[in-house]
């Protein structure tokens, strides 16, 4: 699959809240990166369990995601991905 980021893209995004919000398969997100606390990812969820999502990045080939780090834990979910702005 082709990337639907390019450097430079900006995004809007609504904060993440559990109990408001519903998960699914495909949907973009920004996770807290597991291993550097300060650093935010946008994926895609590409699998749900009850505690964790996996998510994985749109250009395999290239991409840091669940395959190299595991599931994130849903509450390290920071937002929905609502709009792309492309540069």
């Amino acid at each position: 699959m082709n990337p639907t980021l390019k450097e430079g893209d900006l995004i809007i995004y609504k904060p993440f809240k559990e109990k408001k919000h519903s998960l699914s398969e495909g949907l973009v997100v920004v996770v807290e990166h597991p291993l550097r606390k300060k650093t935010l990812l946008i994926k895609r969820i590409s699998k749900i369990s009850a505690l964790a999502v996996e998510v994985i990045g749109d250009n395999e080939s290239k991409s840091i995601d669940s395959r190299q780090f595991g599931e994130i834990q849903k509450n390290k979910i920071k937002g929905i991905v609502e709009t792309i702005f492309p540069s």
